[in-house]
């Protein structure tokens, strides 16, 4: 960062290498989050790793499935082969050629196939865009010179999307550097980073998650089966698994009502019902976005430090932002190219 982007009176923000080791140590130990699982934890360590290696460009789709594929369908059986092909773009066009799609054990199709399944609102939100130069691409800028580290943001998407205990969408981690009395605390919020090339994507085995035209990578909870896969093979650990718990104790009926998101009253939380039993993530508040409003978080954040908007409008001023000298984006490394960029 020089010194004429740097904000008088503040101090250096961290490099990229702490603030990518920060996210390291919040994530869950693989094996130990599949152990609790009904399913195979060598083979979603396996396929979590290779997805991960997609996004990177060391590994191919077409690879990966015709890898993957005989194992999927023995793991998963129906469930599997009853789904769409998983390789997709974050578009609705495949990114295996016809022929390997057909070799493969689950159904020959795209994403659109499966947007086809979801409820009226996700699908007018996701089903049949081609990617219209209009369409936004949402991003988020967050100015870390402005976080204060009060966790308004924690508190205000908890309180908009009803989530359960264990499940945060939004997390703001911190860390101490220095001796007294010279030290720095350095603060960093991590919504999930809506990736480009998401490898949650990649390893969902029943197209359960997928990622839409406007940037948003969403989740049907109506499909996904609580394998777990793609929690370990986010990078950032932007995701949870819904236990189905609940803050009786200290809101009276706090599981009568679900959350809003996608627009789905789903009523009372009950075992067994989605999202109970379902993985969970940030999602931009896409039913406020769908409203022409701010995701919770950035409209309460006391440091203006987030910022959200249209990555395709070059004169948006996110645009502007995340173009900056400044920008960065966490474990750039992984190829995800994430729609989340941070200030220095």
């Amino acid at each position: 960062m020089s010194s004429q982007d740097a904000m008088p009176g503040v101090p250096d923000t961290p490099g990229r290498a702490q603030l990518d080791s920060m996210v390291d140590d919040e994530r869950a130990d693989p094996r130990a989050e599949l152990d609790e699982t009904d399913f195979s934890t060598e083979l979603g360590v396996a396929m979590a790793e290779d997805a991960k290696a997609v996004s990177r460009g060391e590994l191919s789709s077409e690879a990966y499935w015709k890898r993957y594929d005989g194992l999927a369908a023995e793991e998963f059986g129906d469930d599997y082969r009853d789904t769409p092909n998983p390789a997709v773009d974050h578009g609705m066009d495949q990114t295996i050629d016809e022929g390997t799609a057909e070799s493969l054990a689950c159904s020959v199709g795209s994403m659109s196939t499966v947007a086809e399944a979801l409820d009226d609102t996700q699908a007018s939100a996701s089903s049949s865009k081609s990617g219209d130069a209009d369409d936004p691409r949402w991003g988020m800028v967050i100015d870390l010179q402005k976080c204060v580290g009060c966790d308004s943001c924690s508190v205000a998407c908890k309180a908009e999307n009803r989530t359960p205990p264990g499940v945060s969408y939004n997390v703001v981690m911190e860390e101490e550097h220095g001796e007294f009395p010279n030290v720095q605390r350095t603060n960093l919020p991590r919504p999930c980073m809506q990736c480009e090339n998401p490898p949650c994507v990649q390893v969902c085995p029943v197209s359960a998650t997928y990622k839409m035209e406007n940037g948003v990578v969403n989740i049907d909870y109506d499909r996904c089966i609580g394998c777990r896969y793609c929690m370990i093979s986010c990078p950032y650990g932007a995701r949870y698994f819904d236990f189905g718990e609940n803050y009786d104790d200290e809101v009276d009926g706090s599981g009568e009502v679900t959350s809003p998101e996608y627009g789905v009253d789903r009523g009372e939380r009950e075992r067994k019902k989605s999202p109970v039993g379902n993985v969970r993530k940030c999602n931009f508040c896409h039913h406020r976005l769908n409203r022409g409003e701010e995701p919770s978080c950035v409209e309460t954040c006391v440091g203006d430090a987030r910022n959200m908007g249209d990555l395709n409008d070059p004169d948006s001023e996110v645009a502007e932002m995340a173009s900056s000298s400044r920008a960065m984006q966490l474990k750039e490394e992984e190829g995800t190219d994430p729609n989340v960029y941070y200030l220095e």
